[in-house]
């Protein structure tokens, strides 16, 4: 009799359940979720053909609504993100404002920096396709790894691949739609094959490049409790209208909430919280955490773009003191849906009130003292989420290799620390580039980081060009 054949290599999916050759990640209205079932199945059975039916395994799409409650561990486990080789991402304006379409993406890069760093070897297994076009300028990290890129006066790059998607089984589809598929599936399947790493689940929890804990700018970031979704889906749709409205869901916040409302504060021009009885008592923005936030110095400036609306009458003692009086926001008790709208409208769109901190004049450096360009350089420092932690700001300050002496003092305000810092950095020939080298040591590649780089790389590249001697100029006679 003969040996047994040797064992196969391991399958990429969740232990008893088919192998997962890709994961489809995707934010979209159901209304389109038909055209993303008929691309991600195309490229399903091209994969299958090239792969061959002895092979098992398939794609994974997920067409769920989110469960409130949902916990996040179960769901990647359940769809493969943790062990599939491949994952196929369909970029649109949705996608970059998902929490959970961030946490997927976090953890499958995390998969691919884990073999990057192990083995040295750039594998091609993520693949993004331009779904829907976006008024805003992708995540600088996200293009960094492969996507599909066609003729710019071609319709995928003017619209999106949405509108080359077939309508139907009788639609063939067109031959620029078919290209993108081979594309996309000659991908996975040379990724079928790469040793990439299974992912922990606390990678889960990394800092994403996009999603509602990201440091992208938007217009609105809006918040409420899940019981209150009915709520927060008509905001949601009122805003979005007009705006870019990115959604930090009550899980999200369940974990470091005052963090990311003070991240949202920096990021968005208005926060909009929906305020009810369940909000103030539940995980998220809750008596609490709003009380923490109020009471932040570090925030106090950035209160007058924090937008509470009540969605129902709240006892007075369990709102925060600071929260009152309530004003025009009030959207309970109000039968006319035009009139809460004019209401929504009008909070959001209000101009940005000066905080009233504001009339006390913070002591300053003065005006001479700081150049525009450290004025400049101060406020791109501040807004990195290292130096707005008290903790950080140390590890930061050690990196630069500045004279330990000249450390601000750590109860100062982030912008006065920097400022101090940046003053303390005069004394060095490369002072400003240790700034932005120790920045890049912490938070690589996040947009605050890319800011300040560019920033101290146009100063020095300016301060060459006014060095340099002009033609023709020289010692005379």
């Amino acid at each position: 009799m003969s040996a047994p054949p040797p064992p196969g290599p391991v399958p990429a999916g969740p232990p008893g359940l088919i192998p997962h050759w890709f994961f489809t990640g995707y934010s979209d209205s159901k209304a389109n979720f038909s055209r993303v079932k008929r691309f991600h199945e195309d490229v399903e059975k091209e994969v299958r053909l090239s792969l061959g039916e002895a092979v098992p395994g398939r794609g994974f799409v997920d067409f769920r609504d989110i469960r409130p409650g949902e916990r996040w561990e179960d769901r990647i486990v359940e769809n493969g993100i943790c062990t599939t080789r491949a994952m196929l991402a369909l970029y649109s304006p949705s996608y970059f404002q998902s929490h959970w379409c961030a946490h997927e993406w976090t953890v499958f890069t995390a998969r691919l920096s884990q073999y990057r760093s192990s083995t040295g070897a750039e594998v091609p297994c993520l693949i993004g396709v331009r779904w829907q076009r976006t008024r805003q300028a992708w995540p600088e990290e996200v293009t960094t790894y492969q996507y599909v890129r066609r003729d710019p006066n071609s319709l995928y790059e003017k619209r999106g691949l949405i509108h080359l998607v077939p309508h139907g089984e009788q639609d063939g589809g067109t031959q620029e739609y078919w290209e993108i598929v081979h594309e996309v599936a000659d991908v996975i399947v040379d990724a079928h094959d790469n040793p990439l790493p299974s992912a922990r689940l606390d990678d889960a929890w990394s800092r994403s490049a996009f999603g509602p804990e990201s440091s992208l700018y938007v217009d609105v970031v809006l918040t409420y409790s899940d019981r209150n979704r009915d709520w927060g889906d008509w905001v949601h749709a009122l805003l979005a209208e007009r705006r870019e409205v990115s959604v930090l869901p009550s899980d999200c916040l369940g974990r470091v909430p005052a963090e990311l409302l003070r991240n949202s504060l920096t990021r968005a021009h208005r926060v909009v919280a929906l305020i009810s009885r369940h909000s103030l008592a539940e995980q998220g923005p809750n008596k609490a955490v709003l009380e923490e936030m109020y009471d932040d110095p570090d925030v106090v400036d950035n209160l007058p773009r924090f937008v509470p609306l009540f969605i129902e009458d709240v006892p007075e003692e369990i709102v925060p003191a600071k929260l009152l009086p309530r004003g025009g926001k009030a959207l309970y008790d109000i039968p006319d849906s035009d009139a809460v709208r004019d209401i929504v409208l009008a909070a959001v769109n209000a101009p940005v009130a000066s905080p009233a901190v504001a009339q006390i004049p913070e002591p300053k450096f003065p005006s001479d003292a700081v150049s525009a360009f450290e004025s400049e350089l101060a406020d791109k420092l501040s807004l990195a989420s290292s130096l707005r932690d008290k903790d950080l700001r140390d590890v930061w300050f050690q990196a630069t290799g500045l004279d330990a002496s000249r450390r601000p003092p750590p109860g100062l305000r982030t912008r006065p620390w920097v400022l101090s810092v940046i003053l303390a950095s005069r004394k060095w020939e490369d002072g400003y580039e240790r700034l932005a080298v120790a920045l890049e040591c912490l938070d690589q590649g996040a947009p605050e980081t890319i800011e300040v780089r560019r920033l101290v790389a146009g100063r020095r590249s300016g301060a060459t060009a006014a060095a340099r001697p002009s033609a023709g100029t020289g010692s005379g006679g």
